[in-house]
Order: C-alpha cells, then structure tokens, then sequence
C-alpha cells in the first residue's frame, strides 16, 4: 500500500496488515472492525481485488470512476479492481459492511459465462436496494461473516467461497432485474450509460467523438448532444476526465515513467503526454507525482 503522496491503492494483504487478523488468504470481512472502513472514509483509493459493501448507517458522498454516488443506508456498494475512489463528504456515523476478495479466491468455482460481475457493475457501482433486498443482503453478510471466524479446520475455504458465491448471484440478479428495467427507460438515459459503460473500456486507446458515436450507432451530433444536455458535460469533458484520473492514479500508485504512461493512453509522444496534462491540471506529470497532497 502506497502512503504519504500517493492516491493509496489497497490490496487484501494490506487490509488483513491494517485491521490487524487474517482468517483466510485472498478474502477478509470488516465484521464491524471500524479500521477497515475507515481506510475508505478519509483519502483517494483504489483496491487491488474486489469490494461489496452495505451501507447500513449514515450517509457518504463518494467519486467511483467518473460519477459521483451518494451512499445512505441500503445502498449496495461494488468496486472493481483500479478503479479510483474518492471520498468527497461524509457523516460521523457512516457505518459499512464490507467484504474484499480476489477474484481468484472464487476462480476455482465453474462461474456460469453471464457471471461477468466486472461487466454488470461497471455503469452502476451503487445500487439502492429495496427493504428486502437489504434484508437478504445482510442475512448473507451475517452468515459469511459467522463462518468466517467458525474454527472449520480445512473446509473454511471451501465454505467461504460457495457462501460468496452465492452472495454474488443474489447481486447479479439485482444487475440483471436493473437491466429488465433499463430497457423500458428513455432512449437518452440508455445512449448515455451506454456511453460511460463504453468510455470506461476504451478511454485509453479512443479519444476522438467519432469512435464512441460509431460503437453507438448515432452521429457524433447527435451523441454529443444528448450528453450534454443530459449529463451537463460535453463529450471532450468526459474523456479527458478519464484519461486525467488515469493519469493521475498512475501518477500516484506506480512508479511507471511518464513515457510509458503516454504510450498507455496512446499520446503521440511525451512531451504531447506533458502538455495536456498541465492544460487541464496546472501541473507537469511530474510536479503532480511529486506533490504531497493529491491535487
């Protein structure tokens, strides 16, 4: 885990060292350890592996990617691996109940193919639950977290891992019913979800209006109006803001130089890699990795 001026970037072996018990490699519950949603309260992260998280007092606003969320209780939090979160304002008594994991701890299972979570949630990374849904949620939750701290000598793993694999399904069914619904919703509410499910996949590559209104099937006129008027920002707003956040986790988080940066998000060179970033930060890439705050 990266400190100081770095965005910190967590991986379940950093949670297990900060909330200071470790019961199973690759997967660690908060089990109302307060330590482990601290970490995620007060600084800029990502978390190498994946998170699911209830809400179940207080209330947070938080950036996940691109788009603001606000967290109440019943909300259902999902986070992907590098995607970067930042903390914007929260109340004293913001609770959350959360569990990480690597995706290889449940690599053993034969997923079905549909079971792309990274897919489902990558649009949506808060859902507000209904009261049964947030009720079944945390029936799951209790239990895991039950067998979590059950002494089962050599099952435990095997345990764990069928009871999230199971809380994984009632999640994607909650994506799969949003889907039902997302197909009666407006034709501008769908183009733009579209649009950031397909900015998320290609920002680094693909700057240009035209790639995104091509994958979409709709002019660039056209694209570039419903996102404006639906969103309140432009098309270029959204893709450099992409590749900033980027820029600026990998800025952060790795020791990468700022050429192999510029050649990730396929800028001609450097230099040109330099320019733009100052443009839209007020800083060099390398005035910004070596500033202590994250600016």
């Amino acid at each position: 885990m990266e400190k100081n001026n770095r965005i910190l970037n967590f991986s379940v072996k950093d949670i297990t060292t900060l909330a200071d018990f470790s019961l199973l490699d690759g997967f660690i519950i908060s089990g109302g350890n307060r330590r482990i949603p601290d970490l995620f309260l007060e600084y800029p992260h990502s978390v190498e592996g994946l998170a699911v998280s209830i809400c179940t007092e207080g209330h947070k606003k938080v950036k996940i990617g691109l788009r603001e969320q606000e967290i109440t209780p019943g909300t259902l939090i999902v986070l992907i691996p590098d995607l970067i979160i930042e903390p914007l304002e929260k109340s004293k008594d913001i609770s959350l109940k959360t569990i990480f994991f690597f995706y290889d701890f449940i690599s053993e299972l034969q997923l079905p193919s549909q079971f792309n979570i990274i897919e489902k949630i990558m649009a949506s990374p808060c859902i507000r639950l209904s009261d049964k849904d947030y009720a079944t949620l945390l029936r799951y939750y209790a239990f895991i977290e039950e067998q979590y701290v059950r002494y089962i000598p050599d099952f435990k793993p095997t345990v764990i891992r069928n009871l999230l694999f199971a809380l994984l399904g009632e999640i994607l069914s909650l994506y799969s019913i949003r889907e039902t619904k997302f197909l009666s919703t407006g034709h501008a509410e769908k183009l733009v979800n579209l649009f950031i499910e397909v900015l998320l996949k290609n920002y680094k590559s693909e700057h240009t209006v035209s790639f995104y209104a091509d994958k979409l099937c709709v002019t660039p006129k056209y694209l570039t109006t419903v996102i404006k008027q639906n969103t309140g920002k432009s098309m270029s707003t959204w893709i450099n803001n992409a590749l900033i956040a980027h820029s600026k986790r990998e800025l952060k988080t790795t020791d990468n130089s700022i050429l192999l940066i510029s050649e990730e998000l396929d800028f001609s060179s450097s230099s040109q890699f330099c320019r733009y970033f100052k443009k839209h930060t007020g800083f060099t890439p390398k005035q910004y990795r070596d500033s202590e705050d994250n600016l």
